[in-house]
């Protein structure tokens, strides 16, 4: 489909039955955008670089790697370069052999646990709560399942 028919497609459907709209806009696709070659087999998502920026000096993160990145001991490769447009550095991992779906979601955390620490001096938790406890409602139950979720993907 030539993109002027998406575009306008695209511009009908938004001026048209407002969530319906944006629904069939969620899955409108540009030809060749958002089409990735590299597939979800373990195998080839090991061996992909996962980054943060990091608001610090490249020099710092090149000196030490930061506690969390450690831990993973020589199964990681690690690589710290300038961030684009001068905002600090990018700090990448990826690991070097075959792993589990489970250990790439660790390293996402260790990835954005080391941003914490380098950043702020300490990871912020949500759990404990210093309030106490949320009331057994259905909205909290919902949330208490999504923030125990999170720190594996980093997503909700």
């Amino acid at each position: 489909m030539p993109l002027p028919k998406i575009v306008s497609r695209a511009a009908g459907l938004a001026g048209g039955a407002g969530g319906k709209a944006l629904e069939q806009l969620q899955h409108l696709r540009l030809p060749g955008v958002g089409q990735s070659s590299v597939t979800d087999d373990p195998r080839t998502s090991a061996r992909r670089w996962r980054a943060v920026t990091v608001l610090t000096d490249p020099a710092q993160l090149q000196a030490a790697t930061p506690a969390p990145l450690a831990a993973f001991g020589d199964r990681l490769e690690v690589r710290v370069t300038p961030a684009p447009g001068e905002r600090g550095a990018e700090l990448a991992a990826r690991f070097r052999g075959p792993v589990t779906e489970e250990e790439i979601g660790e390293l996402r955390a260790a990835l954005r646990e080391a941003k914490a620490l380098v950043e702020v001096g300490e990871v912020l938790r949500v759990d404990p709560q210093p309030h106490g406890h949320r009331k057994p409602t259905p909205q909290g139950a919902a949330l208490e399942g999504m923030t125990e979720a999170a720190p594996k993907e980093g997503v909700l």
